[in-house]
């Protein structure tokens, strides 16, 4: 079952980034918890209002933002995903990040998504280092 997992996650990526939101939020539970609490203004939300909400202020700070995906890594419920960043803010300032994601993962859709800034905290939560 967690491979199909990592697939519902990855097809999510997939059509987000081919800019397919309505396809990308399907694969989102309607009440999905939306963990941004890595960001410095981030807080824990819920629903696909929370999903739009994050990703219209995100990019709205950006002149250039580009996302790369890296590593699905398969932790049962939990899908780890491996992201690098890069852009230029409208106010000038450069960013090459790389980060991880957590998908919790249940009856085929995403019921939870956690941003970690230290990739090894999400190795940790999802159990994948002590």
């Amino acid at each position: 079952m967690s491979q199909e997992n990592v697939e519902v996650v990855r097809t999510m990526w997939e059509a987000f980034l081919r800019r397919d939101f309505d396809k990308a939020l399907s694969r989102f539970h309607p009440d999905v918890e939306w963990d941004g609490t890595n960001l410095p203004d981030g807080k824990i939300s819920h629903g696909h209002e929370a999903i739009l909400d994050h990703t219209a202020r995100w990019a709205g700070q950006w002149e250039s933002w580009t996302v790369e995906l890296g590593e699905f890594l398969d932790a049962g419920d939990d899908v780890v995903v491996f992201i690098r960043e890069r852009g230029r803010s409208k106010s000038g300032i450069d960013m090459d990040e790389r980060h991880a994601e957590i998908y919790t993962v249940k009856a085929g859709t995403i019921v939870r998504r956690r941003s970690f800034s230290d990739t090894n905290e999400a190795l940790e939560a999802a159990g994948l280092r002590a």
